[in-house]
């Protein structure tokens, strides 16, 4: 990710609202991958990321966080 999404517009809001649905709940993954295109689209969030999303949209349950860990290479992880 980027950095904290600070969400600029009623939109934004609802869309972070969405990215944060806990997981599990039934349809969560594809809402979450719909608010993280919405804010890859506005440049808020990166390529990596969205992917880490598109890999969960189906997975209600799977964290796309720690999606996104498991696919950094070494030299990306600090």
């Amino acid at each position: 990710m980027t950095g904290p999404i600070e969400p600029e517009t009623a939109e934004d809001r609802a869309q972070l609202d969405l990215l944060r649905l806990p997981l599990g709940t039934p349809g969560s993954g594809i809402h979450r991958y719909g608010a993280a295109m919405h804010f890859y689209r506005r440049g808020l969030l990166d390529a990596e990321t969205l992917e880490a999303y598109r890999i969960c949209c189906n997975l209600d349950a799977e964290d796309p966080d720690a999606v996104l860990r498991s696919r950094r290479t070494p030299d990306k992880t600090g």
